[in-house]
């Protein structure tokens, strides 16, 4: 609710560049419950099962750069 009040555009939430666990689902959920902007979440997210469940948890966008990488090399 801060960073709406803020002013700022979106929340971005990362656990970090190759994350051994992404931000908990419910963490996302109660973010998305208090707060209208839209919802960056990345960092830890290596399946496509995590990306649904951080989806249905309510990311608007889910990042999943090194694991596209690992699948590209």
């Amino acid at each position: 609710m801060a960073g709406e009040l803020l002013g700022m555009k979106l929340i971005y939430m990362d656990a970090g560049s190759g994350a051994k666990r992404a931000i908990p689902a419910e963490v996302i959920a109660a973010v998305h419950k208090h707060c209208d902007l839209p919802i960056i979440v990345g960092g830890g997210i290596r399946t496509p099962e995590k990306a649904y469940e951080t989806c249905n948890a309510g990311a608007d966008i889910v990042v999943v750069g090194n694991a596209i990488e690992k699948i590209l090399h």
